[in-house]
């Protein structure tokens, strides 16, 4: 009887130990835990925590390369992408968090989630940008073919 209220300090304890590593970071079990209770309320498919482990492993790997590449998130292009991920469920991202938290989900959870999302946006566009050489003639050229009004096409079969 003695040993119960002991426990419970051992399992917090282990609920913020490093369950992973990715690059000298840690993904600790309650970070698992809080993604798969998010990819549930999502409605993600497959094992919400085989996916959250999955999700939280390319995250970290994300975030090293846009450190890597020195890009960094402003507070402001957080706040909108916030903003347009709760807009999708027709929420403001107060409100979704509140909702989230209905479901016993941080709203750190939430910002990590749409962070990191993001970052690799922006280092995706870092990488590519530049890379596929595009002509104001091609624009032009494609413009012109958009807005051409398409020829009549008749088939020989349908004259037989």
């Amino acid at each position: 009887m003695l040993t119960a209220p002991l426990a419970a300090p051992v399992l917090a304890q282990d609920l913020f130990a490093p369950r992973l590593y990715v690059n000298d970071r840690a993904i600790t079990e309650y970070e698992i835990q809080q993604r798969a209770r998010f990819l549930q309320v999502l409605r993600a498919p497959g094992n919400p925590e085989d996916e959250a482990l999955k999700a939280l492993v390319e995250d970290r790997l994300r975030q090293t390369e846009a450190k890597r590449l020195g890009i960094k998130l402003s507070e402001a292009d957080l706040t909108a992408g916030l903003t347009e991920f709760a807009a999708r469920a027709n929420l403001t991202a107060e409100q979704f968090v509140v909702e989230l938290g209905k479901a016993g989900i941080e709203g750190e959870t939430f910002r990590d989630f749409v962070a990191a999302g993001l970052l690799w946006r922006q280092v995706v566009r870092a990488r590519f940008l530049g890379q596929v050489p595009i002509s104001e003639a091609d624009v032009d050229k494609a413009l012109e073919a958009a807005a051409r009004p398409k020829a009549l096409q008749v088939l020989v079969s349908e004259l037989v």
